[in-house]
């Protein structure tokens, strides 16, 4: 594999991987009766359901057009409560992702031989994306190349997992907050199999989200959790996401882009 393979294939991972603060217990929730009358909900959500697919769709275009900071934590635990792996993402997007910049930082407590550390920084506008890799070895590689000729990271939204998210469980409105905005729960299993999850998680059950949404349908915070198999062993799954920065989020040109060197195809 050659390395303008491995960091493509490495940020790729990146969208597959991975709010609300993650808390030490199970949250107890009383759902607020939910005014049917005149009140105008987020797309894709009324007071009796929600549809997975559209309100994702809505998410994604209410940030299509405007900049902000898209971060992302996610932690693998196992049955002793110890993290063996620590995954964090963050996306700053200009308006209409005329230009974006990234970071995608990974943690693991056993990797072959020992504790392991991945990252992966990347930046692009409308000509070229621009990767810096550096592996557990604290080996750097630094490449760009054109923009048309590959699409890196391209759901810089989030858009697939949180409609895969929706789609796993049953949600619904549990109350209003006073800015508009409505909070989503839900816990009953529906399609799981929309779910995305890390590599090598098997075994899902016990799913749970929570979401706040604004009335034009962005998801600006987001908390998943369920238990699965990691190999041979039992752990328990949080992914929590924020948008923050609405509107007022700058994508500044990191100065390793200059060092790189365009790739051959």
């Amino acid at each position: 594999m050659d390395a303008r393979t491995l960091v493509v294939t490495c940020a790729i991972l990146v969208a597959g991987c991975g709010g609300f603060p993650v808390s030490d217990g199970p949250e107890v929730i009383t759902p607020a009766p939910v005014p049917t009358d005149g009140v105008q909900y987020p797309p894709g959500v009324t007071a009796d359901e929600v549809v997975p697919r559209v309100l994702a769709n809505a998410h994604a275009g209410s940030l299509s057009t405007t900049s902000y900071t898209l971060s992302t934590t996610q932690e693998i635990s196992d049955a002793d409560g110890d993290v063996v792996r620590r995954t964090e993402r963050t996306h700053w997007v200009a308006p209409n992702a005329s230009t974006y910049r990234g970071r995608f930082e990974q943690n693991v407590s056993e990797y072959r031989t020992g504790p392991a550390t991945t990252q992966v920084d990347y930046w692009a506008n409308r000509s070229i994306v621009a990767t810096r890799y550096v592996n557990e070895r604290d080996e750097v590689t630094l490449l760009r190349w054109p923009a048309g000729n590959g699409n890196l990271l391209a759901d810089l939204s989030d858009e697939q997992q949180l409609a895969g998210e929706l789609a796993a469980v049953e949600t619904r409105v549990a109350r209003r907050t006073d800015d508009g905005s409505v909070v989503l729960v839900g816990s009953r299993a529906r399609e799981m199999e929309q779910l995305v999850t890390p590599l090598f998680i098997s075994d899902v059950e016990n799913v749970r989200v929570r979401m706040r949404v604004h009335h034009d349908g962005t998801v600006v915070a987001r908390r998943l959790e369920y238990d699965a198999t990691l190999g041979s062993r039992s752990v328990h799954v949080v992914r929590v996401v924020r948008v923050t920065d609405l509107g007022v989020t700058t994508v500044d040109r990191p100065v390793w882009v200059e060092e790189t060197t365009m790739s051959e195809r």
